[in-house]
């Protein structure tokens, strides 16, 4: 059974990239352009690991990592989020992912840590 992973991802080259990436590896992707097409689909979440960029055109992504970590339903599953603003990476505690890239990304890089958030 193919691992699912929500990419949540507002440039639509950056996001294509990631998914054909991320499909060569075997994975099953879906694809959420921006905060509130994602939000509207969390109660049908069936993702193994979900990748998430924070800054948004209509929302944050760490208030969205927030929300995911935070619910009873949703706060197992694993959230890697990245930005262009690598000082992030310094606020995990705050924002409560299981793991930070920084823009731009290693493609092999990227690859590793979703292999390691879903197993």
């Amino acid at each position: 059974m193919k691992k699912k992973v929500w990419i949540l991802e507002d440039d639509p080259d950056i996001g294509e990239v990631i998914s054909l990436l991320l499909t060569d590896e075997g994975y099953e992707v879906s694809l959420f352009p921006d905060a509130s097409t994602f939000t509207a689909s969390l109660p049908t979440l069936d993702a193994d690991v979900l990748v998430m960029d924070v800054m948004l055109p209509d929302g944050n992504g760490i208030d969205l990592c927030q929300q995911v970590k935070a619910s009873t339903t949703m706060g197992h599953i694993p959230v890697l989020m990245m930005s262009a603003n690598k000082g992030l990476a310094d606020l995990n505690g705050y924002y409560r992912a299981d793991d930070f890239i920084a823009k731009p990304f290693d493609i092999d890089e990227m690859a590793r840590k979703i292999k390691r958030l879903t197993y």
